[in-house]
C-alpha cells in the first residue's frame, strides 16, 4: 500500500522560500566576493610585481650620501643671493664594522628594532599594527616605530620620504631583496654610518668624536646607549642639553630590552643602570674641526627648518636633519647679511679700550647673545655667544638656552594686562611697599615680605610709568594680584609663542602660574631671547603677533614648496593699549631714574626714539635688555653658563643697555630718524603726581602722560576746588600725519628722585 504524501501547509512552504531566497543571495554575494578577491589579487599581484621590477639595487658601500642644500639671502632690491652650501659629507667619518663594539650593535637592536636577527626585513607585526594606527592611534603606542632598521637604512640610502602607499610598498620589497643580499651586520654598520646623532653629527664616529672626544671603538655600554638613545629624538634625548632624558631613555627602555633580548647580564644591567655618562666637548675633538664655518644665522635657520619639517611632514628629527643635508633644498631666509657680518664682526669680546662690550667686575666675562628682528617677526641677524665660533650648529644661547627674564617681564605680562583691561592708566597710583610672601601651599606668609626692590628700602606711593622707568619690583607684583596670573601666563604662552613658560598642565608641580614669573620675571624655565623679541612685537607694531621666522619658503629640488612661513599678523591687545605701553617704555630710555638711559642713541641719531627695558634675574645671575626702534627689535643677554652665578657691577648704569646701544647704534647709521606710528585715539594729559589723577588746580606737581581717549582718569580735586583741565583734548596723530616726525613729548618733566 502506497504512503500517501503528506501535504505542507501553506506556512511551511513559505518560510521554505523565503530561506531558498537567502541562501542564495547569500551564494551569489560569496561568489562575487570571491571573483572580485581574485580581480583585486591579480591587480594587486601586478602592481607589487611591477614595483619589484622597478627597485634598484642598493648598494649600502657606496651610498650617495650628498645632495647640496643652498641657503639664500636678500640684497638691498629683494634680489636672492646665495650665502651658504650645505651637504652631507660634512662631520662624517665612515667607520666599517670591526671598528664598532659589539655593545654598539646590541644597542641599536634594543632601540630601533629588537627583532631584527628574526626577521628578513620587514617586521609584519610592527608593519600591520602601524597600519592601523594611523586610523586609530591609541592601538599601538610602542618605543619602536613601523620600520625596521633595514627599512630605515632604505630610506637613508634612497633618500625618498614621502609618506605614500606606493613609497612604503617599495621600501617593504627593497627590505626583503636587500636582505637576500646582505649580512645583517653589513646593514647594521651602513645604518650606524648613515644616521644623523644630533649636533651635527652623522655617523656613530662623528658622534663619539662629538660628545665623548674619543673612537667609536673605544666607547662603553654606557656611551653606546646615550648615543643611540637620540635617534629616535635628538631634542628630546639631547645627551647635552636634556641628560635626565637621555638618561630615562636608557634605564628604562634600552637596557631593559637589551637584558630581554640577552644582551647583557643582570649583573651588566645593574651596572649600567648606575653608571652615569660624563660627556667631553674638547675643542680638539675631530669632529669639532669643521670643514666650513656657517655664521649664526645659518646655524639658526637650520636648526628651524628641521623643526618645522618634522611638524609640517611628519618626519623625525634625524630625516629631517638628513633632508637638508641630502636633499638639495633651497632655503630663503630673512637674514640682511650686511647686518649680520657687521654683528658677528663686533660681537667678540674683548677688553681693549674700543671694545662694545661695558666693564664688569668679573675676572671672567659672562657668556652674551644678541638677537635682531624686524616688527613682523622676521629674524634680521643673531649671534649665539660672544666667544668665537667653534664650529657648526653649536650651541646658540640666542634661540636654545632659555634664561630667567627679570623684569623684561612686566612690560608684557603686568602692565600690558592691567592697561588692556583698564585696571590701571598711565599715572595710577601704586605704593610700592612688600606683601606678605606667597607660601607653596598658596597661602601667604605672616612673617616674611618680598618682594624687595634692586634699590635699598621701598619708596611709598608711585605712578606706574614711574614705577616702569625705575623697575620696581612691588608695583607689577601688586598690579598681577589685581589680574590673577594665569591671565597673563596663557596671554604670553598661547597668543605670544613664549613656549618655554610652563603651564600648569604641562607640569602640576613647577610652572609659571605664579607671581614671581608673571609679574618679576622669575620663571620655572626661563625664555630664549627669540621668544622675547617676539613677544616685544605687540609693543612696536600696533599691537599684533606674527610668529618669529628666519626663512620665507623652503624648496626642495624640484622647486616644489616643502615649507613656507606664515607672515600673517594677529592681533593680540588693542593698537592703543600698544601705543600707550611704548610710550611708557621710552621713559625707560629718556628720563631719569629711567634704568636703561644708557641704551638712547648719541650724535646724529640722538633724536631717535628707543623704547626698551632692562631686566635682572634673581642674585643677578642673567643681565637683560630689550630695546625698540621704529625699525628693529634688538635684545640683548648676558650671563654665566653652563653654572649661573652673580655678574659684579656697580648700581647704576647697568651694563646691558650700554652693550644695546652700542650695537644697535651702528646698525642704524644712514637710516632716516622717524618715529612710531600710534594710535589716533589715544590723547596726551596733564596728571597730578600725587593721586595720578587729571592735574586740576591747585595741584603741587604736573606731569605729562598719554592715556586712551574712551578711558580718561578722573580730575584730581585734593588740592583745590574741582576745575576742569584747560587743556584741549587733542587726538594722538601718528607720525605718518606729520611731514616731520613727532619727538616724545611725553617725557618726565620732574624727577622727584634726582
Amino acid at each position: 500500500m502506497t504512503k500517501k504524501k503528506k501535504k505542507r501547509s501553506p506556512a511551511a512552504r513559505r518560510i521554505r522560500r523565503f530561506f531558498g531566497t537567502v541562501f542564495r543571495m547569500i551564494a551569489s554575494v560569496f561568489m562575487i566576493c570571491v571573483i572580485t578577491g581574485c580581480i583585486v589579487g591579480c591587480a594587486l599581484t601586478v602592481y607589487i610585481l611591477d614595483y619589484i621590477g622597478t627597485i634598484e639595487d642598493i648598494d649600502i658601500r657606496n651610498i650617495d650620501l650628498n645632495l647640496t642644500s643652498i641657503i639664500y639671502a636678500n640684497d638691498k632690491e629683494g634680489n636672492p643671493f646665495e650665502v651658504s652650501r650645505i651637504h652631507g659629507s660634512e662631520n662624517r667619518i665612515w667607520v666599517d664594522r670591526e671598528d664598532m663594539p659589539d655593545y654598539l650593535f646590541d644597542v641599536t637592536i634594543a632601540t630601533e628594532d629588537k627583532r631584527f636577527m628574526q626577521h628578513h626585513g620587514v617586521d609584519w607585526q610592527r608593519t600591520i599594527l602601524s597600519a592601523f594606527n594611523f586610523f586609530i592611534p591609541v592601538l599601538y603606542d610602542s618605543q619602536q616605530g613601523g620600520s625596521t632598521l633595514t627599512q630605515q637604512l632604505i630610506k637613508n640610502a634612497t633618500d625618498q620620504w614621502e609618506a605614500n602607499v606606493e613609497r612604503k610598498v617599495k621600501e617593504i620589497f627593497s627590505a626583503l631583496k636587500l636582505e637576500k643580499r646582505y649580512e645583517k651586520e653589513d646593514i647594521l654598520e651602513a645604518y650606524l654610518n648613515i644616521a644623523a646623532f644630533g649636533h651635527n653629527t652623522n655617523g656613530v664616529q662623528a658622534a663619539a668624536n662629538y660628545y665623548f672626544n674619543k673612537d667609536v671603538k673605544d666607547l662603553t655600554l654606557v656611551e653606546c646607549a646615550a648615543i643611540v638613545a637620540m635617534t629616535k629624538a635628538p631634542t628630546t634625548y639631547d645627551l647635552i642639553n636634556n641628560p635626565e632624558e637621555n638618561a630615562r631613555r636608557r634605564n628604562e627602555y634600552i637596557f631593559p630590552t637589551m637584558l630581554e633580548l640577552g644582551s647583557i647580564t643582570q649583573a651588566e644591567f645593574d651596572k649600567a643602570v648606575k653608571t652615569e655618562v660624563t660627556i667631553n666637548l674638547s675643542q680638539e675633538a675631530p669632529a669639532q674641526r669643521p670643514n666650513s664655518q656657517n655664521n649664526w644665522f645659518v646655524d639658526m635657520v637650520i636648526e628651524q627648518v628641521i623643526d618645522d619639517l618634522q611638524e609640517e611632514h611628519g618626519v623625525s628629527y634625524s630625516e629631517a636633519q638628513s633632508m637638508i643635508y641630502r636633499r638639495g633644498l633651497q632655503i630663503y631666509t630673512t637674514m640682511d647679511l650686511d647686518m649680520q657680518e657687521k654683528l658677528e664682526e663686533m660681537y667678540i669680546y674683548s677688553d681693549s679700550e674700543d671694545s662694545i662690550f661695558p666693564k664688569i667686575s668679573n675676572a671672567i666675562y659672562p657668556e652674551s647673545a644678541f638677537i635682531i628682528m624686524d616688527h613682523h617677526g622676521q629674524v634680521k641677524a643673531v649671534v649665539g655667544s660672544d666667544r668665537p665660533k667653534q664650529g657648526n650648529r653649536v650651541l646658540n644661547y640666542a634661540t636654545q638656552v632659555p634664561r630667567q627674564p627679570g623684569s623684561t617681564m612686566k612690560p608684557i605680562s603686568a602692565y600690558l594686562q592691567a592697561l588692556e583691561k583698564d585696571v590701571i592708566t598711565w599715572s595710577t597710583v601704586i605704593e610700592d611697599s612688600p606683601i606678605p610672601r606667597p607660601m607653596p601651599d598658596g597661602t601667604e606668609s605672616t612673617t616674611e615680605f618680598w618682594p624687595v626692590n634692586y634699590y635699598t628700602g621701598y619708596s611709598g606711593p608711585q605712578t606706574c610709568v614711574h614705577a616702569m622707568q625705575r623697575s620696581i619690583n612691588t608695583i607689577p607684583v601688586k598690579i598681577m594680584k589685581m589680574l590673577g596670573t594665569s591671565t597673563s601666563l596663557y596671554f604670553l604662552h598661547d597668543k605670544c609663542g613664549m613656549e618655554s613658560l610652563v603651564t600648569p598642565e604641562e607640569n602640576p608641580s613647577v610652572n609659571d602660574d605664579n607671581l614671581s614669573a608673571m609679574a618679576i620675571g622669575g620663571t620655572a624655565k626661563g625664555v630664549t631671547l627669540l621668544e622675547l623679541a617676539a613677544a616685544y612685537q605687540m609693543n612696536a607694531n600696533g599691537g599684533t603677533y606674527t610668529k618669529p621666522t628666519s626663512y620665507t619658503v623652503v624648496r626642495d629640488s624640484n622647486q616644489d614648496v616643502l615649507l613656507e612661513a606664515d607672515t600673517t599678523p594677529k592681533r593680540v591687545i588693542s593698537r592703543e593699549t600698544s601705543s600707550i605701553l611704548n610710550l611708557m617704555m621710552q621713559q625707560v630710555t629718556t628720563s631719569s631714574p629711567g634704568t636703561g638711559t644708557q641704551a638712547r642713541f648719541q650724535g646724529d641719531l640722538a633724536q631717535m626714539p628707543v623704547a626698551g627695558k632692562t631686566g635682572t634675574s634673581s642674585d643677578n645671575k642673567d643681565q637683560w635688555f630689550v630695546g625698540i626702534t621704529p625699525y628693529y627689535i634688538g635684545v640683548t643677554w648676558m650671563g654665566y653658563a653652563p653654572v649661573a652665578q652673580p655678574i659684579n657691577y656697580p648700581p647704576y648704569p647697568f651694563p646691558t643697555p650700554i652693550l644695546w646701544r652700542n650695537v644697535m647704534q651702528p646698525m642704524h647709521e644712514g637710516l632716516e630718524i622717524i618715529d612710531f606710528e600710534y594710535s589716533q585715539n589715544i590723547v596726551q594729559k596733564s596728571y597730578c603726581v600725587e593721586t595720578g589723577e587729571l592735574a586740576g588746580e591747585g595741584c603741587p606737581r604736573i606731569l605729562s602722560g598719554w592715556y586712551k581717549a574712551s578711558k580718561l582718569p578722573d580730575v584730581c580735586t585734593d588740592h583745590a576746588d574741582v576745575h576742569e583741565s584747560e587743556e584741549t583734548d587733542k587726538p594722538r596723530r601718528s607720525s605718518s600725519d606729520d611731514d616731520e616726525p613727532r619727538r616724545n613729548t611725553g617725557r618726565e618733566e620732574y624727577d622727584p628722585w634726582a
